[in-house]
């Protein structure tokens, strides 16, 4: 056969084959690049969510209201000026001022003394802070913020006595609120004053707040709560008999 049969005129260029796998290279990669970003969009939107579900639940807007009713209380709304956050890279708990010069007590759990700590007190300011002690056993610490020439009110320490069903209000900062107080009565005294159990409502965050009398003396420091009964749980404090002995040695 001649080769005058074959028309190569009419074959396509080489161009035309090698286009069509950059195209699906293309459409590959945009495809990938849609999926991710639906997947981060809906990352996004549990997360939104769950904050959402945490922050305007029926049990927040029922503590908040709590809270909106006691801070009514002159001496009450006094007290919220010694109680601080206390943040870490991993998350936040609560403290309160035991000195003039900063000292804040808190739980050890909450401090992570392993990485940086803020304080972050109630008019807003937030300090650089150094944990100055602790007791792993008792999961108490004690941090100062870095304030030169600066002045902070502690709250009083109460003197150690059976506090057995006395009211007790509880100031800290739950899940995502701030500066929240709930009131409630001293349940049980456990072990020979080595912890309190509290009707107080506790939820995360509240760990390292102060449990105060009704006359604004500290009896305890929230440290856990119980799950036999409800989800977000009843306080269990360390009592004043135990914080005491931690602050003065």
């Amino acid at each position: 056969m001649s080769n005058d049969s074959f028309n190569y005129d009419e074959e396509p260029p080489l161009s035309d084959f090698l286009e069509d796998e950059p195209k699906k290279e293309k459409k590959g990669r945009r495809r990938f690049f849609q999926i991710m970003a639906l997947l981060v969009a809906l990352a996004l939107f549990v997360q939104t969510v769950s904050f959402l579900f945490e922050h305007y639940s029926l049990n927040a807007w029922q503590f908040i209201q709590e809270s909106d009713s006691l801070f009514k209380d002159e001496a009450i709304e006094a007290w919220q000026s010694s109680v601080v956050v206390v943040e870490t890279n991993s998350g936040h708990g609560t403290g309160f001022f035991v000195s003039e010069k900063g000292e804040v007590l808190t739980n050890h759990h909450v401090s992570d003394e392993q990485g940086p700590l803020w304080v972050v007190t109630a008019d807003g300011k937030r300090y650089s802070a150094q944990s100055i002690k602790h007791d792993t056993e008792k999961d108490l610490a004690l941090v100062r913020v870095d304030a030169e020439n600066e002045s902070f009110q502690p709250l009083r320490l109460a003197e150690p006595t059976s506090f057995l069903n006395e009211r007790v209000i509880v100031i800290g900062h739950p899940q995502t609120h701030s500066f929240i107080a709930n009131e409630g009565h001293v349940s049980e005294e456990i072990g020979s004053y080595q912890r309190l159990s509290i009707t107080n409502d506790v939820y995360p965050g509240h760990s390292g707040s102060p449990v105060l009398s009704q006359e604004g003396e500290v009896i305890g420091i929230i440290y856990a709560r119980s799950l036999e009964e409800r989800t977000h749980g009843e306080g269990l404090a360390i009592p004043i008999q135990q914080v005491l002995p931690f602050l003065d040695h």
